[in-house]
């Protein structure tokens, strides 16, 4: 892996016609994204900022404020700056937006279904403040569980979401340069009175923002964010998002001990045991047992010691395959805990996987709870397996009519009530595939499952490996026959019917959507023609603009040369003329005394007499 596969080597441009920009307090994204909504303000159709919490819990300083006022009336003069002047306040506290998650979901929804943005800015789930990460936590949630059976999905399912960064750093996908834009940045920051009298944050950014440009052509300083599309934050879970782009504040195993026993199958995958094993010590909330079940492999006793101080560790070793039913029932008759949960050695978790599904449990009633999995199709590359393709495959709402068609649901997602689990008998030794499947049809004769949205679990196949049964193969359609066979007596016409209508309305809503797509797509398209033409008219006035300012440039040094010229010319006359006059008073002087002395002779007297008597005559 090169250093341009990790960060970007290229400058980008987020763009975007409805933006809205997401801040948990006043000032996190003049801080993290001021120079981009400088830019987007200048360039979208509508640009909308929304702050959570008045920043009240701000600590304070001397010359500081933590009055929400104060705070609100300086968003609203920063705002001014970048020219962003929508700028919405909730009332959310302060250090309390991860205790009301679901108000928090509910309102960021309604936001989102009335204003439509196709771009939505917001601190990353890796920041250090808890609101930060319950903002990013709670959009990110809400974009990725959106899916094509809701009423509002067109307001989701083109979302880009783009996550900046205050108080940790993250691992970009794009980096935005400032240019010019870094004074306006500069000026909006500079309206935070309250907050620079407690800590620089304006010159923490400054920093970041210089240090973003270092892998960047030019000079000048950069922001920097991590982009992901809505249909991409639906394949992956945002605690998996989170280990993805930076250091997450979120631990392993803080979010106490689960009370569960995961069964884990495993024959002779050695390597891809040990990553199995790995995902369920990176949960938040991890087992408290994993019953190892060895059916009949090579021994797992080094791989297993890993991880004995992470959770307790049951050990179920076969001399010989007892089959994917006898592994899993030999694993629940060991398994001690109120709830049960299945991973086979070639899956793995995400983060989240327990946290979330316990959380549904609690809520109840309903005794069985599974979330959503995504396929990754991995290929080997370089000695070992390169990730070609994920897709989201599983994410159905639970339908109980639907599960006697088809398995939506795969085994790992789910977790079980283990006292109903063994009361229906547990699986099949029968089945030598698809024992799964004809276990949740047992089940859901007793009670519904609860549907958690959200990607917790990754079903992975690996290219080219046996292992994995493919649905047109013979030996799954044997089971399955076996399976409709077995249930026939409960299906009926009329659910058939019913199947269809559900599965035709879910088609034609697919196909809708479709084409309301192609007709977003070209309205995108347009737009972007029309973007690029106003760009392209900008570079031209700016060219033009530039060769104005040359030739302004070239008339004023004439102008100043000529000034200079003259000047000289007005020193010299004026130096000339006092000349001239002090000659000129030396000649008045002469004259005079001539005068004089000619005025004292007799002639002169005569003269005098001789022009009285004239003018007499």
């Amino acid at each position: 892996m090169e250093e341009s596969d990790l960060i970007p080597y290229s400058a980008s441009e987020i763009s975007g016609e409805r933006v809205l920009t997401l801040s948990a307090h006043p000032d996190d994204d003049v801080l993290g994204a001021g120079g981009l909504l400088a830019g987007l303000a200048a360039s979208a159709e509508a640009v909308r900022a929304v702050v959570l919490t008045g920043g009240e819990a701000q600590e304070s300083r001397e010359g500081g404020s933590s009055d929400p006022e104060t705070r609100r009336r300086e968003a609203r003069e920063a705002g001014e700056e970048l020219g962003v002047r929508d700028v919405v306040f909730w009332d959310f506290p302060d250090r309390g937006l991860a205790a009301e998650k679901a108000d928090l979901r509910r309102r960021l929804r309604d936001e989102i279904a009335r204003f439509r943005p196709d771009l939505v800015l917001a601190p990353s789930p890796c920041e250090i403040h808890p609101d930060h990460r319950a903002l990013a936590e709670a959009v990110y949630d809400l974009v990725a569980t959106s899916r094509e059976a809701d009423a509002d999905h067109d307001a989701f399912r083109m979302i880009r979401l783009a996550f900046y960064e205050i108080t940790q750093p993250i691992l970009p996908n794009a980096l935005v340069p400032l240019g010019d834009r870094a004074s306006v940045k500069r000026r909006a920051l500079s309206k935070f009175v309250s907050q620079a009298a407690v800590r620089d944050y304006a010159g923490a950014m400054e920093g970041l923002n210089a240090f973003r440009a270092l892998t960047l052509d030019g000079s000048g300083p950069a922001e920097s964010f991590r982009v992901i599309e809505a249909r991409d934050a639906a394949r992956r879970s945002v605690a998996d998002f989170r280990r993805e782009i930076g250091p997450s504040a979120v631990a392993a195993g803080e979010r106490t001990i689960a009370p569960v026993a995961v069964v884990v199958r495993t024959r002779n995958r050695p390597a891809l045991l040990a990553e199995a094993l790995e995902s369920l010590s990176g949960q938040t909330s991890r087992p408290k047992t994993v019953v190892i079940v060895n059916d009949g492999g090579a021994a797992v006793d080094s791989i297993a010691a890993r991880f004995a101080s992470d959770y307790a560790i049951t050990r179920v070793d076969h001399a010989q395959a007892s089959g994917r039913s006898g592994a899993a029932n030999a694993g629940v008759e060991r398994a001690a805990e109120e709830a049960i949960a299945f991973l086979d050695d070639d899956d793995v978790f995400a983060p989240d996987h327990f946290e979330r599904l316990l959380a549904a449990r609690a809520a109840g009633p309903e005794p069985i709870v599974y979330s959503d999995a995504v396929t990754v199709v991995l290929e080997p590359s370089d000695g070992g397996w390169k990730e070609r393709h994920r897709e989201l495959q599983y994410s159905l709402d639970f339908d109980g009519e639907y599960l006697l068609y088809a398995n939506y649901i795969p085994l790992h997602t789910l977790l079980f009530d283990a006292a109903l689990l063994r009361r229906v008998g547990g699986f099949d030794p029968a089945l030598a595939y698809s024992e799964d499947w004809d276990l949740l049809i047992r089940l859901s004769f007793e009670t519904p499952f609860r549907h958690v949205r959200g990607v917790t679990a990754s079903y992975r196949v690996f290219a080219g490996e046996g292992g994995h049964v493919e649905a047109g193969g013979a030996a799954f359609q044997e089971a399955r026959a076996l399976i409709f066979e077995r249930y026939r007596g409960r299906r009926s016409d009329a659910m058939t019917a019913r199947v269809l209508d559900r599965l035709a309305r879910r088609v034609w809503d697919l196909s809708g959507r479709e084409y309301r797509a192609e007709g977003e797509l070209a309205f995108h398209r347009a737009s972007h023609r029309r973007l690029a033409a106003a760009l392209e008219l900008r570079s031209s006035e700016r060219d033009a603009l530039n060769g104005e300012a040359v030739a302004l440039r070239a008339e004023r040094e004439r102008l100043d040369a000529d000034r200079i010229r003259l000047e000289e010319a007005v020193r010299a006359g004026a130096e000339a003329w006092q000349r001239t006059a002090g000659s000129l008073q030396g000649e008045i002087g002469r004259l005079e005394s001539l005068v004089r002395a000619m005025e004292g002779t007799k002639a002169w007297r005569l003269h005098l007499w001789a022009q009285k008597l004239k003018g007499r005559g």
